[in-house]
């Protein structure tokens, strides 16, 4: 079994934010890039996944008890809160540890990048803990990840500086809600034998996932728009959300089967994590002066 450390912050399910982080920094990095800024940033960065995840996992000690392991990053009954390998208390000794590390480095990137970092983890802490505790509500669920996406995306565009289209950043935001959303409805189960009032519990899993319809219509109008109007680094990223959002989505109403939707957690993160590290490749291309942008 893994580190109970490991299991308490999930950094494979960190790629979510990952995808979102990387893609503003390859499309807004320069040959004039500081590279310890990109060092600075993945360490705020990772502190921020570590706080957030954590605090998650705390949060839902009582919850996850729940879970079959069905569509995650690992089995949520084995979290260490659960198993009571870790101490609440050694918890937010450790959670305010993260939040000093996560912001101190954060400020030696940039302002933009300090103020985006302190909105990433206030969203961290009224997502998962008392008493605003939003990943139990409906909608305030999919807006708080979706702010935390589209934090992760201009701030990995603030590394570098270029590329900040609005129209595109809330485009993005759009998508974030919508790849979202099948997550959960792969809760709904467990979500609703716990007694909490997700989106999906709320409204429904079909019900939820058939608002994905409109939201795609919207992203492909922006994107669509971004495409035929901005540079070539943008037209790229604008088809490729558009192509993969389409797919996904699709995807997610053909799996949906008896009011579950039947989901392996791979099909987000294996395409995710694959156009992660792309970015970071072409980042780092435009960073050393090896890439020409037509």
């Amino acid at each position: 079994m893994k580190s109970k450390y490991i299991r308490m912050v999930r950094p494979v399910a960190w790629i979510v934010f990952l995808l979102p982080f990387s893609l503003g920094f390859g499309i807004g990095a320069t040959k004039n890039t500081d590279p310890f800024h990109i060092i600075f940033a993945l360490i705020a960065f990772a502190s921020w996944m570590s706080f957030s995840f954590m605090l998650n996992s705390l949060s839902d000690k009582d919850v996850d008890k729940f879970h079959d392991g069905r569509a995650k990053d690992m089995n949520l009954s084995n979290q260490p809160f659960v198993t009571g390998e870790i101490s609440e208390k050694t918890a937010l000794y450790l959670a305010l540890i993260l939040v000093i590390i996560s912001l101190f480095f954060a400020w030696l990137v940039n302002y933009l990048f300090f103020t985006l970092f302190i909105i990433a983890n206030i969203i961290g802490y009224i997502y998962s803990m008392p008493p605003t505790r939003f990943k139990t509500k409906p909608i305030t669920d999919i807006l708080c990840n979706a702010l935390a996406a589209g934090a992760a995306l201009i701030a990995g565009l603030s590394i570098g500086g270029t590329n900040m289209n609005l129209l595109f950043i809330i485009g993005s935001f759009i998508a974030a809600s919508v790849f979202y959303i099948p997550t959960v409805v792969t809760d709904y189960d467990f979500d609703k034998k716990a007694g909490l009032t997700t989106s999906a519990v709320f409204f429904g899993p079909k019900k939820i996932l058939m608002a994905l319809y409109p939201l795609t219509f919207v992203i492909l109008a922006i994107f669509t728009f971004v495409f035929l109007t901005t540079n070539f680094e943008l037209k790229i990223s604008s088809l490729i959300i558009i192509v993969y959002t389409l797919i996904f989505v699709i995807a997610s109403n053909i799996k949906f089967k008896d009011g579950r939707l039947y989901a392996h957690e791979n099909w987000i993160f294996v395409p995710f994590i694959l156009l992660s590290v792309g970015y970071f490749i072409y980042g780092f291309l435009k960073i050393a002066d090896l890439i020409g942008i037509p």
